[in-house]
């Protein structure tokens, strides 16, 4: 498994993406929305297991192995700053709600997703 982006904040994703694959002949969209994921924020690896909008081939297994190296290494501060154990979650459960659409992205491209570039941005004004 590669772990490259699991700390690849500056690699992030801007902007919508659509993401295409030709499976026996059909085509097969996704689309990847950049920002915040206020799901993943409150319920992480279980917002990835339950979700039909996630499911793609690898990808629960690829946050639960992010999400438990961030556990671990929570645990670690936690036992270095005595009372902080609020603070480390906290800060843990943002770094989840900012990296797990880009997570998703790249567990796309590993697939064999590619992206579409026939549609043009869906930003709002």
């Amino acid at each position: 498994m590669d772990l490259s982006d699991l700390f690849a904040v500056n690699k992030r994703i801007i902007g919508t993406k659509i993401m295409s694959k030709q499976v026996n002949g059909k085509a097969i969209e996704k689309t990847v929305l950049s920002g915040f994921c206020w799901w993943a924020f409150f319920f992480t690896v279980f917002y990835a297991m339950f979700s039909k909008k996630y499911k793609t081939k690898g990808f629960v297994t690829k946050v639960f192995v992010n999400v438990l190296i961030l556990i671990l290494i929570n645990c670690g501060l936690s036992y270095l700053f005595d009372n902080s154990d609020w603070l480390w979650n906290f800060v843990e459960a943002i770094y989840v709600g900012l990296m797990f659409n880009t997570w998703y992205y790249n567990q796309l491209i590993k697939n064999g997703y590619q992206e579409d570039h026939e549609y043009a941005p869906l930003e709002f004004e």
